[in-house]
């Protein structure tokens, strides 16, 4: 979304509030982003000083790192950038400030970096889930399987079979 900061540049407003809806990122792994990214923030000129702040929510679905469950659920990013004109930094390449050109200002593009930048990489449909068995692929959160739990060292093997006669 393209904000204009005519108002706070002309001392009309020192904020402007938002509320949108704008397109999810796309695809990776094995996430899926099933609906459009609710950004909601303000645009602050504190003396002199611009910023804007913004929360977003972005629904995603996926798999449980450990068991394989399907998992849906919102991811919420909160995030903050100083505003500055164009040829007033000393270094415009920096991540810190977002430039405004022609006295506005395009927040979706750092947005859809920051959200996949501090999107998590691997989620669990619960704390203690338990995962799979190596063995027989059972899942364990619904009990344990039959399989034996214990495995000799296979350098160690001719020991065992000492102990069993």
């Amino acid at each position: 979304m393209l904000i204009n900061l005519g108002p706070i540049l002309c001392g009309e407003t020192d904020k402007i509030s938002f509320d949108y809806k704008t397109d999810s990122p796309e695809d990776f792994d094995d996430i899926h982003f099933t609906d459009a990214v609710s950004v909601s923030g303000n645009i602050v000129n504190m003396a002199g000083y611009i910023s804007l702040t913004l929360k977003a929510s972005v629904p995603f679905s996926t798999h449980c790192a450990r068991c394989w469950k399907e998992i849906n659920s919102v991811f919420n990013l909160d995030f903050c950038k100083g505003i500055a004109a164009k040829n007033t930094l000393q270094n415009e390449d920096t991540d810190d400030y977002l430039i405004m050109k022609n006295d506005s200002v395009d927040i979706d593009t750092p947005l859809g970096e920051a959200i996949l930048l501090s999107f998590p990489i691997t989620f669990l449909c619960k704390e203690d889930c338990k995962g799979l068995c190596p063995m027989c692929g059972e899942d364990l959160n619904e009990g344990e399987c039959n399989c034996v739990k214990k495995e000799i060292d296979p350098r160690l093997e001719i020991l065992k079979k000492l102990l069993d006669k």
